[in-house]
């Protein structure tokens, strides 16, 4: 099964999860009161925590080696198995102590329910990796769509009922509960009562690396909201918080949707270096087509979009929004090298490299801090300049690519959008006189930004689009 095929089904899963994400938002936030929804932000910060240990990076070992054994397979689960109840009672009896922390003696109990999910899911992720290496999208979608549904149903009844933010916790669980007994059911696999040291250490370089790398990758992601609360009000913090989200989803829901998809081919081609490189090239392509048009746009009309979807109090995020366009422009391609170190067994590699963005990314933060927003906000794109070149050229030479052929697959989109960015820019100062309302001018702004890309890239990409359409 090729990229295409799980590009689809990843795709339509996503999507429904994204439906479901936004309804749930708009139920549950006529139930629930904001302190509810914030015992829940502060419960999934301990649990997504925890999460990173769950599998100690053997899923992805898993689907990266090139063969696989029954003994392997079994040493995994129980090792799994053993992780998620080790961190379930950790988590547990831990509860109170987070509690006091976070100041909030109803988050206690949420961390205790919350954590059945950590060892149900520990038992099935070795299910849900066996059916991703062999690229079962189709399966995998089904069940996390179904999932999904039945859990956000029940959860709204909670809701309706007066459960409060246990109706989020009911959620979690029944999703959780539901996928996982799907993936043990679909992949056929039933594990047996063996166990064996060895197998677990042929895996251990590959696994401890990735651990290590998520770990990072955690921390860097999550010190910009930690330094810019202490630094910066509560205010700024959502401002910025906001506008972050804005940026992060195209990120989360069409690369995750691509790289998800990439792993598993690139994994069982790893050898194939040719066909590898010609794979990652066309995911970068379909990147380089979708994300810079999409954020730069965003960011020429962040004004009129922040004022129409989020209301004027939130005006002051537009001019964050300008400076994290590029940002996602180049996170959106740097977070596809991942799949390719994986694939090839370089997870030590990743961790160096991880170590490097981190660092870029959380100086940025605190220099940034003792000055203003807009300035971290400056040098965080200054970072992400430093981490976009030695990422994307080591991705390229693991695959025995040339750092050329990556130019020439990105420029002529990025091209096309920058130059639809300075059209809609010109058209707006076209019609300024007219006084339009915030509305009608995002209407015309868009619709002259797609009109203006789509000829672009129809002139300087025919061919692209000719061989895409014909393949079809």
């Amino acid at each position: 099964m090729g990229l295409l095929h799980n590009v689809k089904w990843v795709s339509l899963s996503q999507i429904i999860k994204i439906i479901s994400q936004l309804l749930g938002l708009v139920v549950f936030s006529r139930y629930l009161s904001p302190s509810e929804f914030g015992i829940m932000s502060m419960t999934l910060i301990v649990v997504n925590f925890i999460n990173i240990l769950r599998d100690m990076g053997s899923s992805a070992a898993i689907i990266q080696k090139e063969l696989l054994s029954d003994s392997l397979k079994c040493s995994v689960f129980y090792l799994n198995l053993s992780l998620g109840l080790f961190l379930f009672v950790i988590s547990y009896f831990s509860s109170t102590a987070v509690s006091v922390f976070f100041n909030e003696p109803a988050v206690s109990n949420t961390i205790k329910m919350i954590s059945i999910a950590i060892p149900i899911n520990s038992m099935t992720a070795i299910h849900l990796a066996l059916l991703e290496r062999e690229s079962k999208f189709n399966k995998t979608a089904i069940i996390e769509i179904s999932a999904s549904i039945i859990s956000l149903a029940i959860g709204i009844i909670c809701a309706i009922k007066g459960a409060g933010v246990y109706s989020l916790v009911v959620q979690t669980l029944l999703y959780s509960f539901i996928s996982s007994c799907g993936f043990w059911m679909v992949s056929g696999w039933v594990p047996r009562a063996k166990f064996s040291l060895s197998d677990i250490k042929s895996i251990f370089k590959f696994s401890s690396s990735l651990v290590g790398f998520n770990f990072i990758n955690y921390f860097s992601r999550n010190s910009d909201q930690i330094i810019i609360g202490r630094s910066f009000s509560a205010s700024i913090l959502g401002q910025y918080s906001l506008a972050y989200r804005v940026m992060l989803f195209p990120i989360q829901n069409i690369t995750f949707v691509l790289t998800r998809s990439l792993y598993p081919i690139l994994s069982r081609i790893q050898k194939n270096y040719i066909e590898s490189v010609s794979i990652y090239l066309k995911t970068l392509k379909t990147i380089a087509i979708i994300i810079p048009p999409l954020m730069l746009g965003i960011a020429v009309v962040s004004r009129e979009l922040v004022v129409v979807v989020f209301g004027p109090q939130w005006v002051h995020i537009s001019s964050i929004l300008i400076w994290l366009a590029p940002i996602a422009i180049m996170q959106s391609m740097v977070s596809t090298t991942g799949s390719v170190f994986m694939a090839q067994g370089k997870t030590g590699i990743l961790l160096k490299i991880s170590i490097y963005n981190a660092i870029l990314q959380i100086s940025s933060f605190i220099i940034g801090g003792f000055y203003s927003i807009d300035i971290l906000i400056k040098l965080y794109l200054v970072a992400n300049v430093l981490m976009f070149f030695p990422n994307m050229m080591l991705a390229m030479k693991v695959l025995n690519g040339s750092v050329f052929a990556l130019v020439a697959t990105i420029i002529k989109p990025i091209i096309a959008a920058l130059l639809m960015s300075l059209v809609v820019i010109y058209f707006r100062s076209s019609v300024a006189y007219l006084e339009l309302k915030p509305i009608a001018l995002l209407t015309f702004s868009v619709l002259v930004g797609v009109v203006t890309y789509s000829f672009m890239m129809l002139v300087i990409e025919r061919k692209y689009i000719a061989g895409f359409f014909k393949n079809r």
